[in-house]
Parts: C-alpha cells; structure tokens; sequence
C-alpha cells in the first residue's frame, strides 16, 4: 500500500440501523434492496453538501468533507431528507429503519483510494455510539464550529477510545431542532452589556408560577421543599433546577429517567444530567414524555418584563 500523502479533512460514516433485523424479517434479497435505497438517499444528499464517497461496506459508507461547517451541515441535511422520504421507501417506515452518522475532522494518511488514521478510527467510534435518528461527533469537533451550528450541539459527557490516551468527549448534533428554538448551553463567557432578563414562567397541574431576576434557582421533583412538587413515581426527590446565569434561565436535570423537552414547534427530546437553555416556550415532562403522561408535564414561558 503506497500513501500519497497527509492532509486534515473531515471524514463521516453513515449507517443503517435496523439493517439486521431487516434481513432476518424480510430476508436477504429484499433487505440488500431497501438498505441500498436508503444509502444511495444519504450519500445523494452528502454529495449535494460537498462530500466525497470512499467506500460502502455493507449497511455503511465512508464519505469526506474538505469542511467541517459543510460536513456538519450535510450529516443535519442527510437526516432530514431521509426523515422526509421514508414513509415512501419500501420497508422503511414498517421496520422502523433509521441512520446513524458520525463524523471527526483531523489528519489522515491518504492512499489512493482511501483513508486512513486515528481521525478515521474516531469518526468511525462515532458512528458506533450513535443511535437511530443520531450524529455524533467529538467533543473538541463541536467546539471548533462557529456559535450558530455549535448551539445546535449537546455535550454527550466522556468515553474512553481504544487507542487515544486521554477521555475524548462526545457531542450530539441536534438537527431535528433549528437554532432558534433551544440552544444547549456552553460554558462561555456572559456578554458585559447588560442584556434584560425575562420571567421565567411555570405551570402545572393547575399551579402557575412567576419567577423574575431576584430568584437564582427554582426545583422540581417529587420532594416536599420542591418549588414544583410533582408526586409521581417517575420523578426523582430532586429531579431538575431551572437556574439563572446572566441573562438565561438554565435547565439542569438531576435525574435518573431524564427530563423531557418539548420547545415549541419542534420536537420532543430527552436529556439526562445534562444542561440546556431554555428559549420562548414549551413543555417539559418530568421523567416521562409528556405524551405518555401529560400529569407530569410542566409549561414553560419566557417572558419580558415590561416596566414603566
């Protein structure tokens, strides 16, 4: 094997989940069919970004991205499309077939028709740890993109990678979400100008509450002593504060079955020991999605103070 090189780039693996269980339902041929079909879809809309395919290995292929911004966006722009098509693909949506992504940008060793190195390994360990409907990618990735794409980003929390040293941290890109809506919150300095500070606004279970700038923390859990007490064996004592930082009102879960949030206009997601800023209005289902258990949901709003 002879190299023609080194160079950074960005490399992406896009695989099919589910494919196993296709095959053993549906049997091999038909399988083979409708997991080309769902590839040949994500790699169309990889390439339209500006990526490269390399090689499809089974339910998977490789594909790189001279830019991490475009990689980023076409990893967002491959689970779109497929979210949208699959109700008219064969077998999709019956057999709950989903993609994974995950993707890593640094130096590679390039031969003349593929890839190779720790940034491959790591986008490839990316992958590994998605879900269905997921793209992952690194930590320190996530960190480099500019603020608008780096808010649709949650962090993940550490692994331990074969290979690599030190913990590599882990980040989700949230595409079913626009930057907007929510934005998960990053430890970055608060802006000097002073910024106004909205109301935070709670309801639930036919209580309402109004907390203003003079109040640093609200709780939520199943414990008496809670600001919002919410007695259900779902929730945890302590299950999750909303603290102000600045100018932000900051979701932070303690829990063990995660809080569930529902921003506005936009789909429900999970989060579990983790931070997220809370933006406008929405839903949050204390331990349970709220459509299992609409007891347990708490509406949010975010509201100006008009004064004068």
């Amino acid at each position: 094997m002879s190299t023609t090189g080194t160079a950074s780039i960005g490399v992406l693996f896009c695989d099919v989940a589910g494919s196993t269980r296709l095959y053993r339902e549906v049997g091999d041929a038909v399988a083979l069919r409708v997991v080309d079909a769902c590839l040949d879809l994500a790699a169309t809309a990889v390439q339209a970004g500006g990526g490269r395919l390399v090689k499809t290995i089974g339910d998977e292929f490789m594909a790189v991205f001279d830019d991490a911004c475009a990689m980023c966006d076409a990893a967002i722009a491959v689970q779109r499309r497929f979210e949208e098509a699959a109700p008219a693909l064969e077998h999709a949506a019956a057999h709950r077939l989903q993609l994974r992504i995950g993707f890593h940008f640094g130096p590679v060793v390039r031969t003349a028709d593929d890839y190779f190195g720790t940034t491959v390994n790591m986008a490839a360990r990316m992958v590994a740890l998605a879900k269905g409907g997921q793209i992952i990618t690194t930590g320190a990735l996530a960190d480099a993109l500019p603020p608008a794409r780096r808010a649709a980003t949650r962090s993940l929390g550490g692994i331990h990678v074969k290979g690599v040293g030190d913990e590599v941290r882990v980040a989700e890109v949230l595409w079913h979400l626009s930057t907007h809506q929510t934005t998960v919150f990053s430890l970055m300095p608060a802006p000097r100008q002073a910024a106004p500070i909205p109301e935070l606004r709670l309801s639930h279970g036919g209580r309402r509450w109004t907390f203003d700038e003079g109040r640093q923390s609200v709780s939520l859990g199943r414990e008496a002593g809670n600001d919002v007490l919410i007695e259900s064996e779902h929730v945890s004592r302590r299950h999750a504060t909303i603290e102000r930082r600045g100018d932000k009102w900051v979701l932070v879960d303690h829990s063990t079955n995660g809080t569930f949030v529902t921003p506005f206009g936009a789909e429900e997601f999970c989060i579990r020991r983790e931070e997220l800023v809370l933006r406008d209005v929405g839903t949050l289902g204390i331990g349970l999605a709220v459509g299992k258990d609409r007891e347990n949901g708490v509406a949010y709003a975010l509201t100006l103070h008009e004064t004068g």
